[in-house]
């Protein structure tokens, strides 16, 4: 793939000798995402998942959005975590589950539960 994209972007060129790139692995310490707010007054995150949640990104959209909504309306998600209803069960989701301040559950170690 290096070779084809070389031939095509020759500024890329062809690597000679083996390289890599590190990153971080974005997880908290019990796999569960983070979606909530933060100390910082109108900063929001939806974090933690190193990108296996990637098939959830609708939800969480939908999610964020009630979220920021609601605290920005005054709510104290915090101390009453937002609920979320299910538009096709009608089950709530509490939003409290992928807060900051959750107890972690040091149970888990993957991201298979």
């Amino acid at each position: 793939q290096v070779t084809r994209a070389a031939r095509r972007l020759p500024a890329l060129q062809i690597p000679t000798r083996p390289t890599g790139i590190t990153g971080v692995y974005d997880v908290t310490p019990d796999w569960a995402p983070v979606y909530d707010r933060t100390d910082r007054d109108g900063f929001y995150v939806a974090i933690g998942t190193s990108g296996n949640q990637f098939k959830n990104a609708p939800l969480v959209g939908q999610l964020m959005a009630e979220l920021i909504r609601a605290v920005e309306d005054g709510h104290d998600h915090d101390a009453r975590p937002v609920q979320h209803r299910g538009r096709r069960t009608g089950l709530d989701l509490d939003l409290g589950a992928f807060s900051r301040l959750r107890p972690l559950d040091r149970s888990v170690t993957s991201v298979l539960g």
